[in-house]
């Protein structure tokens, strides 16, 4: 049994400790703030409930095997429901496309209806063709560890050097189809002419595997890793800020806190900006290399929210609806509100202008005198910009250098993200094996 201590209780964090403790190693997770969760949060005021983050999901097996190789069922603890609306884009020429997420034909025939047969075939075939990126990704990057170089035959595949906006270009003729493909970046917070084209995997996830919501939000997922945690005897602690990772001839020995605490380990699993744990809290000589590799990268633009409380009948809005222009603006409607009311959550991408309900009302939806609450997330860490296909290769691994050492969550390999940081903590539970 080894000593394991975990910094940061966002997602990653979590899952990441409670997949360790099953293994039966003796768990401390130290969280700098006062609770659990990270960016899963809920935002709560004037009788109305907003996510504070990550709303949906899709590839939800990544969760299901979080909770069952950790105890027992996500379903012993929380309901996942698909999303059965689609998600509907609005485009600067007045047009609009309730996309079905989930479903093949149905895809087909809806852009056939938009654009034409010629269109809606462009589309259906360039999703097709993300099946095999997707098993690449899955054997080379999603389950392994990252390799320092993919095989030839990976690279041949994922054609790394092709941006987003390069694929859109080349294989859709319809503006607004490209769109709806360079949203992929979009809402990870990048542009698609510096991100791979291969991103694209996501838009033939969605279409196989569907998008899942929970039931009274989805920090209700933080909350059943919360209770998993105490399941497992995890020595949780909060307003516990780590101040340093101590190590001794190129292995961890444990931390320090900024209380002064020390607390010793054999391994140390980090879920914060792998930027700042390797310029601030690790000073072992063998992350010489990794440190100036992670310097290298920035942080992918968080969205600007803001969550509204409505009064009264307003536009009918499925679960998700991106405004496409500049910015790019999403609402979800996925909240909880009083009897004849309404929540929604507004997110921009890219630095705001305008007034989000200026944004609102100059797109189409004209709330301006129905909102009664008016509520700001705070920005979170959203991962690493894609800077071009190398971006991939500077990102923190989850195996770090120094010997005992671990990198989860947005900022390291595989990405940010409910299925790629899930994955992540499985990687890191199967490097780190049973006690």
């Amino acid at each position: 049994m080894s000593r394991v201590i975990v910094i940061g209780a966002g997602l990653a964090g979590l899952a990441t400790a409670v997949r360790l403790a099953k293994l039966g190693h003796q768990v401390t997770l130290c969280e700098a703030e006062d609770r659990l969760g990270g960016a899963l949060g809920r935002v709560e005021a004037d009788g109305f409930s907003w996510d504070a983050g990550a709303a949906s999901t899709t590839l939800p097996a990544a969760l299901r095997d979080l909770f069952r190789k950790s105890g027992r069922p996500i379903e012993s603890l929380v309901q996942l429901d698909p999303v059965t609306t689609p998600r509907r884009h609005l485009f600067g020429d007045g047009s609009v496309l309730d996309f079905p997420v989930g479903d093949r034909a149905a895809q087909l025939e809806t852009w056939t209806d938009l654009a034409g047969e010629k269109t809606a075939q462009a589309w259906t075939d360039l999703v097709d063709s993300y099946g095999e990126t997707w098993q690449i990704l899955r054997k080379t990057s999603l389950e392994p560890p990252l390799m320092d170089r993919l095989p030839l035959p990976a690279i041949r595949g994922l054609k790394p050097w092709q941006s987003l906006e390069r694929v859109a270009e080349r294989h859709l003729d319809d503006d607004r189809a490209r769109a709806v493909l360079r949203y992929y970046a979009t809402q990870h917070g990048s542009e698609a002419r510096f991100t791979p084209g291969y991103v694209g995997v996501w838009s033939y996830l969605e279409r196989t595997f569907g998008r899942w919501t929970v039931a009274g939000g989805f920090a209700a997922v933080a909350d059943a890793l919360a209770q998993r945690a105490v399941e497992r005897k995890i020595d949780v602690r909060t307003r516990a800020e780590v101040a340093a990772v101590t190590s001794k001839d190129g292995a961890v020995t444990g931390v320090r806190l900024a209380d002064g605490t020390e607390l010793p380990a054999e391994i140390v699993v980090s879920d914060i900006d792998p930027r700042i744990l390797y310029t601030q809290l690790v000073s072992d000589p063998a992350a010489k290399k990794v440190r100036k590799q992670v310097e290298r990268t920035h942080q992918a633009q968080a969205a600007y929210v803001v969550h509204l409380g409505l009064r009264g009948p307003v536009p009918e809005l499925p679960f998700e609806t991106v405004l496409h222009g500049t910015p790019t603006v999403t609402v979800r409607t996925g909240g909880t509100a009083p009897a004849g009311h309404t929540a929604w959550s507004v997110l921009v991408h890219g630095y705001p202008t305008d007034d989000v309900v200026d944004l609102l009302v100059a797109r189409g939806l004209h709330i301006r005198d129905k909102v009664v609450s008016r509520q700001t997330s705070a920005s979170w860490w959203t991962g690493v910009a894609w800077e071009g296909y190398r971006t991939a290769s500077r990102r923190a691994g989850n195996v770090s250098p120094v010997k005992g050492l671990y990198c989860v969550g947005a900022g390291a390999h595989p990405g940010g993200g409910v299925p790629a940081t899930t994955l992540g903590a499985a990687i890191v539970a199967d490097a780190v094996g049973k006690a």
